[in-house]
Order: structure tokens, then C-alpha cells, then sequence
């Protein structure tokens, strides 16, 4: 009887190379279905597999592994494809698999539609072994032969129940058609539907089937909440619930590494000790974030899925989706970071009043109950405020004189001295008063500026100088049309602009201004050179010398930015920004103009 690895590490299998970068990403503990299909795969050279895990289960490191073991570096053919049904897991399996694929010199690509053909071609030419990719831009480049399977060892079908839900049926056959005839084909899907049994019975002959337990989310400690917030109004919310829960310690998820750095600045601006974790970090970089996290110096981390992983803590109390993710395993995965070791988890998602639909599919698909929950109001935060203090009182009241008034050194003592002398000469009442005036000023007087945040919102920009390499380029719509950052970022990404190639968004009072690298600013601005938003024409223009902001608005449309205590706070969503508050690129608003024409 074969014995069931417990750990990674007795996987003995895995290559050296892999071993290491498991251990240094922090995986040790192998789940179920990893524990069934990698020691399988490993020991059988060839072998149609189907494996039924629900989402959730680790299945991508399930096949990866396997998979980059399976690849000849001699060649630059392509040897391996895993085709997921959308663009967003695609991206997921390939930065999951990319620490292996670089420890083992292996090439690797992913094709998904919303970007350029031709970018993908030029990879795909110089010879990638692991192509990963959606079924329709996988049969784009089959059709125009800038993809050619006729050396595939292994085809993996990722999610191909929900692929087949989604109607690429045709395109699936249409890859397993046109890929090499003796290829293995591994199939993973979480239920066993007719589509599913059709394909295995025609295209994998003698299918070994690996399943799992199916464990529902519904049976953990995690309450589950779902917030209907517009996306400009997200951050404040975000606040108030951090705000209203005082021993707050989780994550806070988002889609895009620009939205983790951006989210991250503005709630350090508002004082919480928050960190970001993304793509663009380096490894050093990467661990101080971890180290602060798991020492509680920082109790907020802002994360994109892929950046999180890996990393393991027992005792967190919340997970915060700033937007719901585009797959269900991205949604127990994000969730499942807090209720464990029997505590009790809050689990929020932030969405828009369309995606209840997507909610009540969670509900249905794991068997739970995700309740509506409104953001907490002021009153509700100072109350919390409240209690904590009535417990800290409490503590206070219930020690011992000594422990309460013990001077641990000469200084302490000196001062202590006199302040008692200078306090006997204040009658009770004013003490009392004095006191409460002081708790108000440190304890609730900043909740006073989120009451009256749309008005006192103002801004102080420096100027930076524009670089060679990169392109600015200026949009005829801004705030006073009612367009927020959010709003305008997600628009560039829906015209199929790579969020990567973004280096900075910002919206003024009547412009809006888009930074990218010089080699993309030509396909941006063909991109929206037709488009409109908020009924104004974009009609973007490439703007080549830097000049000076004087006065005007800067708030861009965003109700959470905000000037405290002198120090700039600065708008738009800048990749990268580690090690900096903010930055924008300074321009003249010409305020100086009359009223705009509609």
C-alpha cells in the first residue's frame, strides 16, 4: 500500500530546486488533492488524469509541479499548455508556477485576451515550453499559427466544468484537436457534469480519477459579509470598518498590484500601520513586509492574491475583498486566511448593488449565508472607542497601587513628582474636565474630519519631473464630470490596456492625466482616441513638457484623500510607490478659464 506524503518535503520525487522554493515560499504542508495527484504524477511518465477537488483545494500546485518536472529544457517547444476559463486565473496559475519555472530555467508565457496579439506573438516566438492561457486567445494564435502544439507532452483543463459552463466547449475540442495526438491530458473540474464525462470518454482513454473531500466554507468560523459601496467610496468604508473593529489584524485584498500600492498610502496617510504586498516587490522587500506582519508592527496588509500566498498566520481576525475576485478559489482562498485554530473570522467583500447575483452564487455553490452589512456610522466607531477605554479603566482600576504608580526610572519619577503638586492645586471638576478634554483629543477628535470629508478635502502636490521613458498623456474629462481614479483605471483596463504597462492615473478637477511607459503611449492613445466618459470626449493628447499646479482643486473626485496636520497628501494610483507618500506628476489646471460648455 502507497503511503500518502504528509509534507512537501517528503515528496522525495521533487526535484532539489523545487524543494528549495517551496521552503522559501513558506509551503510545508501539502492539501489533500497535492497530496494524491503530485506523487502520482511524478511516478507515472504518461497518464490521463481527472481530478475532482472544489476550488479552494491547491489544485494549481497540484498539476504545476508535476508539470515544470515534466519539461525538457533542451528544447524550446512548447511541452506543456493549461488552459483556465478566464483571464484573471490564467494570471494566477502562471504567477503561482513562475518561482518554479525560474528555478528550473524554464520558459513560460500566458496568452488571454484584452491585450495586444502581437506582444504575445513576439513571446511565443522566441520559444516558450509552458504556455498558459483562456480557450478563446489560445484559438486565436492556433488559427494564426503563432501557437503550434505538435510536440505538447501534457494538456491541463483547469476549472473545466466552469469552462464548459461558460460555452468553450467548441474551443476546447478545437485545442485538443489540434495539439499533439499522444499528449496526456489532465483534467480538473469540481463536479463531474455530462460535458465533462462526453470529453473523458472521447479524448481520455483508461482516466485515473483523484478525488477529494468535498469541505464546504460554510462550516468554518468565519462570518461573511457582503458591503454595497460605489468603488470611490470604498477606502473611507474600508476605514470605518478597520476603525470600528480595535483589535483589527487581516488582509485586505485587491485585483491589481497599482491598487494594493494605492490603497496601502492612503490608509497609512489616515495613520493605520498598514503595509502593501504585490508583484513589484523584491524579495528583501517582500520578507520586511511578512516580518512587520507577523510581529504586529503592522496589523493591515494590502495584497493581491497571488502576493499573499504562501504566507501562513493562525490569528487573524478579518479579510477585507475590496472588490470581489473573478474566481470562486480566489474567494475561499482570500476567506479562509481567517477563523482558524477555532477563532472566530469576519470575512467583508466591497461590492457594487449589480454583483448581489455573484454573491447568491457563492451562497448556493459552498452552502453558506453571506449577510448584508452597512458601514459602520461615527457613532458606532466612537462606541467602540468607548468600551475599549471602559476595559482599559477597568484593568487600571482592578491593579494594585504599586504596579499602577511604580516609577521604573529616575526621570519617570521626576516628572510624576511634579506633576502630582501641580494637579493638588486643581479643584476634582477641573480635573475631570480636563481629563475628558484630553481623551477627546486623543481619541476621537480625528473622527470629527471623517464627517466632513467632501468638504474639507485639500491637497498640497509637488511638482516632479516628467522621466524620458515614460509618456503623459491628458484626457478632457475630470472630477467635476463626476469621474472618479477608480472609475477612469477601469476603463483603460476594460479597452484592454494592460494594467501592467500603468505607471500613475490621475484625475483634476477638469482633466485627467494617464502616465505609461513611452513604448505604450501610442496604443493607449489609439485606444480611447473615440471613446467618452461621463458624456465628454477623452480626446487624448500626448503632453511633452512638464508644468507647475497653481491652487485648484486636486481632490480628483476622491472623497477620501485628505490634508492632516500639514503633510501633503497626494492623488493618484502610482505603481510601485514603496518607500514614498504618493507622488503625482504636477500640471496647471487652467483655472483661470471660464465655466465648461456642455
Amino acid at each position: 500500500m502507497t503511503t500518502i506524503p504528509d509534507t512537501f518535503q517528503s515528496m522525495t520525487l521533487l526535484k532539489p530546486a523545487v524543494q528549495e522554493t517551496l521552503a522559501r515560499l513558506g509551503f510545508t504542508t501539502p492539501t489533500d488533492i497535492q497530496r494524491k495527484a503530485i506523487p502520482y504524477l511524478l511516478a507515472t511518465s504518461h497518464a490521463h488524469m481527472h481530478g475532482q477537488a472544489q476550488t479552494g483545494t491547491g489544485k494549481t500546485l497540484a498539476f504545476g509541479l508535476p508539470l515544470v518536472q515534466r519539461i525538457d529544457t533542451s528544447s524550446r517547444k512548447t511541452q506543456a499548455l493549461v488552459v483556465a476559463p478566464t483571464r484573471e486565473l490564467a494570471l494566477q496559475i502562471y504567477e503561482a508556477l513562475k518561482p518554479f519555472t525560474d528555478a528550473l530555467s524554464i520558459s513560460m508565457t500566458a496568452v488571454y485576451g484584452g491585450v495586444s496579439l502581437e506582444d504575445q506573438f513576439r513571446k511565443l516566438s522566441s520559444g516558450q515550453q509552458i504556455v498558459i492561457g483562456t480557450p478563446g486567445r489560445i484559438n486565436d494564435h492556433l488559427k494564426r499559427k503563432t501557437l503550434v502544439l505538435d510536440h505538447l507532452k501534457t494538456l491541463v483543463l483547469d476549472e473545466a466544468d466552469i469552462m464548459l459552463d461558460m460555452g468553450f466547449r467548441e474551443e476546447v475540442e478545437i485545442i485538443l484537436n489540434k495539439s499533439n495526438r499522444d499528449k496526456e491530458i489532465w483534467l480538473f473540474s469540481a463536479t463531474v457534469k455530462s460535458g465533462i464525462s462526453d470529453l473523458m470518454r472521447t479524448h481520455m482513454p483508461d482516466t485515473h480519477t483523484i478525488r477529494v473531500s468535498q469541505k464546504g466554507i460554510g462550516t468554518t468560523t468565519v462570518k461573511q459579509f457582503y458591503c454595497i459601496a460605489p468603488i470611490k467610496e470604498r477606502v473611507d468604508a474600508l476605514a470605518r470598518f478597520i476603525e470600528s473593529a480595535p483589535d483589527f489584524y487581516g488582509f485586505i485584498f485587491c485585483q491589481t498590484k497599482l491598487l494594493t500600492s494605492e490603497i496601502a498610502e492612503r490608509l497609512s496617510q489616515k495613520g493605520f500601520p498598514v503595509g502593501a504586498l504585490h508583484g513589484d516587490l523584491s524579495q528583501p522587500q517582500r520578507n520586511f513586509i511578512v516580518k512587520k506582519f507577523k510581529n504586529r508592527d503592522i496589523t493591515i496588509v494590502v495584497a493581491t492574491d497571488v502576493a499573499a500566498r504562501g504566507i501562513d498566520i493562525a490569528d487573524l481576525t478579518h479579510v477585507i475583498n475590496f472588490s470581489l475576485p473573478e474566481d470562486l478559489e480566489s474567494y475561499v482562498h482570500r476567506i479562509g486566511r481567517t477563523g482558524r485554530a477555532g477563532k472566530e473570522g469576519i470575512a467583508i467583500s466591497f461590492i457594487p448593488k449589480s454583483e448581489i447575483r455573484t454573491i447568491r452564487i457563492l451562497e448556493k455553490r459552498f452552502s453558506v449565508t453571506i449577510q448584508p452589512i452597512l458601514v459602520p456610522s461615527l457613532k458606532d466607531i466612537t462606541m467602540q472607542r468607548l468600551n475599549a477605554l471602559y476595559k482599559k479603566f477597568n484593568i487600571i482600576s482592578e491593579m494594585s497601587a504599586d504596579h499602577q504608580y511604580t516609577a521604573n526610572t529616575e526621570l519617570e519619577t521626576l516628572v510624576k513628582e511634579n506633576l502630582n503638586n501641580h494637579v493638588s492645586t486643581y479643584s476634582p471638576e477641573i480635573l475631570r474636565q480636563l481629563f475628558v478634554s484630553y481623551l477627546f483629543e486623543a481619541s476621537f477628535k480625528e473622527l470629527l474630519k471623517q464627517s466632513d470629508i467632501a468638504q474639507h478635502a485639500q491637497n498640497n502636490h509637488h511638482s516632479d519631473e516628467l522621466d524620458s521613458s515614460i509618456c503623459e498623456v491628458s484626457l478632457g474629462v475630470g472630477s467635476e464630470d463626476g469621474l472618479s481614479q477608480e472609475e477612469l483605471l477601469q476603463h483603460i483596463i476594460d479597452k484592454g490596456f494592460n494594467p501592467e504597462d500603468l505607471k500613475k492615473v490621475r484625475v483634476i478637477r477638469r482633466k485627467s492625466f494617464v502616465i505609461v511607459g513611452i513604448d505604450h503611449c501610442a496604443r493607449l492613445i489609439e485606444l480611447l482616441k473615440f471613446d467618452e466618459l461621463k458624456g465628454r470626449r477623452l480626446n487624448p493628447r500626448k503632453e511633452m513638457a512638464r508644468e507647475e499646479f497653481d491652487g485648484g482643486d486636486r481632490r480628483g473626485g476622491d472623497r477620501f484623500q485628505r490634508s492632516e496636520g500639514g503633510r501633503s497628501s497626494r492623488g493618484g494610483y502610482s505603481r510601485g510607490g514603496e518607500g514614498r507618500s504618493g507622488g503625482g506628476y504636477a500640471r496647471r489646471d487652467s483655472s483661470r478659464r471660464g465655466p465648461r460648455s456642455n
